[in-house]
């Protein structure tokens, strides 16, 4: 009997740690769907993460519309021109200017225009957060 309420309780030490470790997974990730359209997903994404995009094409006549749904936290979304930055032997610079940064929280839509270009989108994690933002580029109205 005593040996039987060992092995249980190690079965439900081994259960308990399994659950405690894949309830604690934190990411912070993107897809870009064409280059008319990006998605950015958090999972209890840490402060600090951040990723850096390929890029968004935005064309004469376009604006970029960011819809956030963030359950928890908060995003810093910069938008930086990568005109010529297309050499694969060269990493992209991460900490360069923005040409337009947007700080997402909670449930918002915003609708932006900066003008064309090439744009890639380093989402910065201000503090931890938990939902998604979408991000498409379409004709201003």
């Amino acid at each position: 009997m005593k040996r039987f309420i060992s092995i249980m309780a190690l079965v439900v030490l081994t259960v308990s740690m399994i659950a405690m470790t894949s309830c604690g997974k934190s990411e912070l990730s993107g897809q870009i769907d064409g280059d008319k359209n990006m998605t950015i997903n958090a999972v209890k994404a840490d402060k600090g993460d951040f990723f850096l995009s390929g890029s968004l094409e935005v064309e004469e006549g376009e604006q970029i519309v960011i819809d956030t749904n963030l359950e928890a936290g908060e995003i810093t979304l910069e938008f930086i021109a990568s005109e010529g930055s297309g050499n694969i032997d060269e990493l992209p610079d991460t900490d360069a200017e923005a040409t337009y940064t947007a700080y997402l929280s909670g449930t918002d839509s915003q609708t932006v225009s900066f003008g064309a270009g090439s744009f890639m989108v380093k989402p910065t994690v201000t503090e931890k957060a938990t939902g998604t933002v979408e991000i498409t580029v379409q004709p201003a109205n």
